[in-house]
This record gives C-alpha cells, sequence and structure tokens, in this order.
C-alpha cells in the first residue's frame, strides 16, 4: 500500500497532523485506508512511539485541541500524555519536518517533503527507478565502448560486467559483498527492459 502522490498535496495544506495519521504516512499508507483495515505493523509501533518520545521530551510542538465544558468553554492544558491518550494532541508539520532534519539517517517522508515525491507512471512504476535502470544500462554501454573484454558483439556483456563489480568490491569492502554476485542480471535485465530506448548503433565508434 502506498499513499497516492496527488492526495499528497491535499496534507500540505494542514498545518498540524494527527500522531497517527503522521505515523500512516511515514509509512506510505492513506490514514483512511490504514484506519479501514485496522492494522499496524511492528515499524508503525516503532514509529508511533518515537513520536510519542519526541512529543515527551519537548522536541516536537504541538496543539491541544482542547475539550468543551459544560460552560461551553474550552479547556486546555492537559499533560502531553493524557492527550496523546484522549487524541486531542495535534503535531505542529513545521515542527515535525524540523525533527525529521535531524535525525541520525536518511528519512524524508513525502508527506512532508515534496522534494521527496517521485511521479508515477501510468503502469504504476516510479520514474525515478526506472531512470536509474537507464542509467545502468547506459553505463555498462559505455564500459563496453571503452574495453572489449565487456563487450559481446556490439552490446555489453553483462556477466562479465558483473564479474568486474563483484571482484572490485571484495577489494574495497573484503569478502561480504552480498547482492554483489547477482549484479549481472539486474544489470541483464535493465539491458533488455530499455533494449528498445537506447540508441541502436556501435557504442564503440
Amino acid at each position: 500500500m502506498s499513499a497516492a502522490i496527488n492526495c499528497l498535496r491535499y496534507w500540505d495544506l494542514a498545518n498540524c497532523i494527527r500522531i497517527q495519521d503522521a505515523v500512516a504516512l511515514w509509512c506510505g499508507v492513506e490514514p483512511a485506508e490504514l484506519a479501514r483495515l485496522k492494522v499496524e505493523t511492528h515499524c508503525m509501533s516503532a514509529k508511533r512511539a518515537a513520536l510519542v518520545a519526541a512529543l515527551r521530551e519537548g522536541r516536537l510542538e504541538y496543539e491541544d485541541l482542547g475539550i468543551v465544558t459544560s460552560q461551553g468553554k474550552v479547556f486546555k492544558g492537559a499533560p502531553v500524555d493524557e492527550l496523546i491518550e484522549k487524541d486531542r494532541l495535534v503535531i505542529d508539520k513545521a515542527s515535525l519536518r524540523r525533527w525529521f532534519e535531524q535525525l541520525p539517517f536518511e528519512d524524508r517522508p513525502a508527506f512532508l517533503f515534496e522534494e521527496e515525491r517521485q511521479p508515477v507512471l501510468p503502469d504504476g512504476s516510479n520514474v525515478e527507478e526506472m531512470n536509474s535502470h537507464k542509467a545502468i544500462a547506459i553505463m555498462a554501454h559505455l564500459l563496453a565502448a571503452s574495453a572489449g573484454k565487456y563487450r559481446a558483439g556490439e552490446r555489453p556483456n553483462a556477466e562479465a560486467i558483473g564479474q568486474a563489480v563483484n571482484e572490485a568490491a571484495k577489494r574495497f569492502f573484503g569478502d561480504d559483498v552480498r547482492g554483489y554476485a547477482s549484479f549481472h542480471k539486474k544489470l541483464g535485465a535493465a539491458l533488455r527492459t530499455f533494449n528498445q530506448e537506447l540508441p541502436q548503433r556501435a557504442w564503440n565508434s
């Protein structure tokens, strides 16, 4: 399940967001869809715990939605844990964005960072991923043009290039190079997929 990019622009209009909505969007799920399914993954539980800890420690700004008293007045000022328990707390989105920017790892959820949103092709695939595959295929052609041992006829030799990548990875990173061994398969798939889009000419000219 992934949050539709065209729905995120509406979330942009909100200045505040509920904890459960932030968790859902952080995981790429539309909050309404998550509520309908009534599920929560371990990842969602961990992200919710992280947000709650940040709220308790004062690292996130929030607003108390308040409660209407019998006299018609709005009472605010309850402790943060009570606000969370009674779902009366909304997080300030600007504060939430700053909090993400300070995390010790790269995590830029699309519901807060518009630059992280990638257009989606009609078949549901990601444009950025498609372009990375195309770039891999082009680099393979360039490598084949520079060295005959990486070429099979006029085309790149995916297996030879993959073997060279695997050997170089071992020199740089040691024997633990899981994933590199099958690189030639990924390269072969990229070349097959984009063969019709690549220039139909010899790259060694």
